[in-house]
């Protein structure tokens, strides 16, 4: 299986454009593993100082460890984030407005915990740190790199993997 993986963040324009290119990019290809790596594109820039970090992210994670269809959830936050203009600040707000696709009472309790804090913060120093990524969204495969959404579609299938060159 190829396998691509996109880093990107809720907030951010041009993951919500990039994310619907995504979705009608892989209808028909079977073939290709998606691998999440939600980040701070803030964090690039800034040192991380969050206390809660971005619920957004976190709820990815929640919703990953409860086998909640990372593709709806992820329709669901950008189109909060951009489409609706929800608060997607506050946690309760936010985990009520996913209460179609997941428990919401539980992802509060999650969130006020700052039980996924830490896997944000990993996820950030991996996006920015260890793999060097510096713009969101971006997107690996077959180590390489494609740092502009159009890279990525402009190139489609080759002998490595979608989108990636050796």
């Amino acid at each position: 299986m190829k396998k691509l993986e996109v880093f990107f963040d809720y907030n951010c324009p041009f993951c919500f454009k990039g994310h619907k290119q995504l979705v009608e990019f892989v209808k028909d290809k079977a073939d290709l593993e998606i691998v999440w790596h939600p980040c701070e594109i803030s964090v690039y820039k800034n040192k991380f100082t969050g206390s809660q970090g971005d619920i957004n992210l976190q709820g990815m994670f929640f919703a990953a460890d409860n086998n909640v269809d990372l593709w709806k959830y992820h329709e669901k936050v950008f189109n909060r984030n951009f489409v609706d203009k929800d608060n997607t600040k506050d946690i309760d707000e936010f985990a009520d407005g996913l209460k179609d696709i997941l428990d919401a009472e539980a992802l509060k309790a999650a969130l006020k915990a700052d039980k996924y804090l830490d896997m944000v913060k990993k996820s950030n120093e991996f996006a920015f740190k260890t793999t060097g990524a510096h713009v969101v969204p971006t997107y690996r495969s077959d180590d390489g790199f494609l740092q502009d959404r159009q890279e990525f579609y402009n190139m489609g299938p080759s002998d490595t993997g979608y989108g990636g060159t050796k």
